[in-house]
């Protein structure tokens, strides 16, 4: 489509190089054409959305001081959504970037914009998703969850709801051994780190926070259910009520084949 002619004058205009307000200006209208009904469709995004994320939008994510700059990131972040959600760029493609991309959307949830740090949550979800197991390394699975599970402190709760679903894809990327090993990505050491750090949170004044950590306790009780019911137990005494422990316990009793209560 003609539409697409206008990426190459808007990524000499979106280097790092250029002033802010012009960068932003630019990311505003690539922004709206990812939006545009048929854009996205062009077969020609086969090759040029791996490109776009690349060379235009990966470099105005990376952390600069000032107001301008956190608004520079804000539409950055917002463009490189609309791209992965649209089914722009393949696990593959997004594979041979995430050495680069990661640190950039782990730093997007320390980011002081609010809206950032949702957004990288709804990014490194859809992220995770679409690299799929085999494109997620042991080491990328030790960086992504202190960070996700950081979040859960987050002085916005949105963010902390937001929180709880890039936490979900990862466990459905996790190739578990209990002993660590090169053909896996995540071990017991890590899992017990995990858990426990989501256990603090499902015992939250907000019922909503609750809920949330409660579905993600739930997707990884499966993973290893006699360690995972082992540190349920540890801490069940020390919530303010049973009730959601309990529950846990008993959902993860099915995937041992017993009651583990």
């Amino acid at each position: 489509p003609p539409l697409l002619l206008l990426l190459p004058p808007l990524a000499a205009v979106l280097s790092p190089k250029e002033e802010p307000t012009l960068r932003l200006t630019a990311l505003s209208l690539l922004d709206s054409l990812l939006s545009a009904e048929g854009f996205l469709a062009a077969p020609e995004w086969a090759e040029m959305g791996e490109h776009v994320l690349a060379a235009m939008l990966l470099p105005n994510a990376v952390w600069r001081a000032g107001k301008p700059a956190e608004h520079v990131r804000l539409a950055s972040y917002s463009c490189v959504q609309k791209l992965l959600s649209a089914d722009a760029i393949s696990g593959e493609q997004l594979g041979a970037h995430m050495g680069g991309a990661l640190p950039l959307l782990v730093a997007g949830l320390d980011d002081d914009n609010v809206e950032s740090r949702r957004i990288a949550c709804v990014i490194l979800a859809t992220a995770l998703r679409r690299l799929g197991p085999s494109r997620v390394s042991h080491e990328q699975m030790r960086q992504l969850y202190p960070e996700l599970t950081k979040r859960l402190d987050d002085a916005s709760d949105g963010v902390r709801v937001a929180a709880c679903v890039p936490l979900v894809a990862m466990l459905e990327q996790v190739r578990y051994s209990a002993s660590w090993s090169e053909a896996h990505n995540f071990d017991r050491t890590n899992f017990g780190y995990f858990v426990n750090g989501l256990l603090v949170h499902l015992d939250d004044p907000d019922p909503e926070i609750q809920a949330a950590v409660a579905e993600v306790l739930e997707r990884a009780a499966p993973i290893d259910p006699p360690e995972f019911c082992s540190l349920v137990r540890a801490v069940r005494g020390r919530h303010r009520s049973s009730k959601l422990c309990d529950a846990l316990l008993e959902n993860a009793g099915g995937h041992t084949g017993g009651t583990l209560v």
